[in-house]
């Protein structure tokens, strides 16, 4: 499906490109009402935290994405990570009454080592089982050129889902620098007035500064200044994003498209270091997940012969950060790897 069709079947509307300059208007208004009422508590999964990485070898025809079977397969990920019979019911429980949603993309690398198309609208399809319509879905990036880049189209205002960045008239980031350990940063007004629920949707591959981009990395892209926190491997910063308040009240899945991903040269695209998993990721516990990933990456490099992330000098040790910091776990012991290939 190319992309004016399914921006079309999404009810986007071609239109709306040039549309409300000025702002989002009455939509934004009734999004901020929501985000400043919600109060229900997410149903979270009893027991250990569970990551699920599904496998379907036959999810391409001819080099194209068969979308009902991106669908089924993001379905049995969303079961898997939260333990649950029916996909739909257990993500309504987990994103709560009347919910919002804000979905960061990670678009950098550009298709396909992007989310796709055929994903993001299987997650709209999936949302709206769970109650959430179209029109409270926000999906963010940190700026109109990285949507664009990401092959949708932006789309500011009006029925259906938004495709914003941070640089859309109305959005933006907050005009006071909020703290967390050793980032100063303006966060995100998508997600602290904007949504009541964040879902991460990343892709995996390696980074050439951060070692690993999978989930928790992705989340760079709601500060006002990542360029700035790339030393040192990300060590300890992308713990520090992740701790932010809001992001740990907000955050409530964590989802990999995980249909290409790259073991070396991130995190740009290159096309001689991808390869086509035909996979997706879910978690609720985003250290997990990133914990599990890191081991995808590593299997990978020693088929094709390369070192490992640490023997490279690059190992994404923010991750063990991240878990003393209690975001989460990567002890393998303390979370159940879901699998069906």
């Amino acid at each position: 499906m190319d992309r004016r069709t399914f921006l079309s079947k999404l009810g986007l509307g071609l239109a709306a490109t040039g549309a409300a300059l000025g702002g989002c208007g009455a939509a934004c208004t009734r999004e901020e009402g929501r985000a400043r009422a919600a109060g229900t508590r997410p149903v979270v999964p009893a027991g250990p935290p569970r990551v699920a990485s599904m496998i379907d070898g036959g999810i391409r025809k001819a080099q194209r994405l068969d979308e009902k079977r991106v669908a089924a397969l993001l379905e049995r990920a969303v079961r898997g990570a939260l333990d649950a019979p029916d996909a739909a019911a257990a993500l309504a429980g987990l994103l709560g009454d009347d919910a919002v949603v804000g979905v960061k993309l990670n678009n950098l690398a550009g298709p396909p080592l992007a989310p796709t198309p055929a994903f993001v609208k299987a997650l709209v399809a999936l949302l709206g089982k769970a109650g959430v319509t179209p029109g409270r879905i926000i999906f963010f990036e940190r700026g109109e050129r990285d949507i664009t880049k990401g092959g949708f189209e932006v789309k500011r205002s009006g029925g259906g889902p938004l495709f914003v960045g941070h640089d859309t008239p109305g959005f933006g980031y907050q005009s006071e620098i909020s703290t967390s350990g050793s980032v100063g940063s303006c966060l995100s007004r998508v997600v602290t007035d904007r949504i009541t629920a964040l879902i991460n949707l990343g892709v995996l591959k390696d980074h050439n500064l951060a070692g690993l981009s999978a989930g928790m990395k992705n989340l760079f892209g709601i500060i006002h200044n990542p360029n700035r926190y790339h030393d040192d491997l990300c060590d300890p910063v992308v713990a520090d994003v992740s701790a932010f308040p809001v992001v740990r009240r907000k955050l409530r899945l964590v989802l990999v498209d995980a249909l290409t991903e790259q073991y070396e040269g991130g995190p740009g695209y290159l096309p001689a270091f991808a390869w086509e998993r035909n996979g997706v990721m879910a978690a609720t516990d985003p250290v997990a997940l990133d914990r599990v990933g890191w081991d995808i990456v590593e299997a990978q490099r020693k088929k094709k012969g390369l070192p490992s992330l640490t023997e490279a000098g690059r190992p994404p040790r923010w991750i063990r950060t991240a878990a003393r910091r209690g975001l989460g776990t990567d002890d393998p012991d303390k979370f159940e790897l879901v699998e069906d290939v």
